[in-house]
């Protein structure tokens, strides 16, 4: 079952994650793919930036606290990953391929940071997701679903989580 929330946090929680991912501090690592590294993308495009904050059952990142907000309001027992990607900007939207964020079936979500004109798309049922600033999509990690990118604007900012 997918379930899309807006306005998940209050608006002052929003604007201090955003500002603390876009600002000149915060630590990119570039990825050359989009889904699994062993796969072999053709499109020079299909890249993106990604920042772990948690994973193998511990934080990874200094910048962990600021998710505070969004941990507090997750019904979660024991998190898997947390991930955020940036998608940049190209003038022709690309859509990545259909996966599962894990081997096994857990929770997921996607918290949306910007409004753009990418999209979330799951594979059952077709359900179209798109991308709108304060979003949460609530989803099982067996549905295949992809990702694209933006075309109206510099990035496409997720952030993902894996949980139980």
């Amino acid at each position: 079952m997918i379930t899309v929330k807006d306005n998940y946090l209050n608006g002052e929680e929003h604007q201090a994650l955003y500002s603390v991912v876009t600002a000149g501090n915060f630590t990119w690592y570039f990825n050359p793919y989009k889904v699994y590294e062993h796969e072999k993308e053709s499109n020079a495009e299909a890249f993106q930036f990604v920042h772990i904050f948690y994973q193998d059952d511990v934080p990874t990142s200094s910048f962990f606290h600021i998710l505070k907000p969004i941990l507090s309001t997750l019904n979660y027992k024991t998190l898997i990953r947390i991930k955020l990607n940036l998608n940049p900007y190209s003038q022709k939207l690309i859509v990545g391929a259909y996966h599962r964020d894990t081997t096994f079936k857990c929770k997921g979500a996607i918290y949306y940071l910007n409004t753009n004109n990418g999209y979330t798309l799951f594979e059952k049922g077709k359900e179209k997701i798109n991308s709108v600033r304060n979003r949460m999509v609530f989803f099982d990690t067996d549905v295949p679903h992809l990702g694209t990118n933006s075309t109206n604007c510099k990035n496409r900012l997720v952030l993902i989580f894996n949980y139980l």
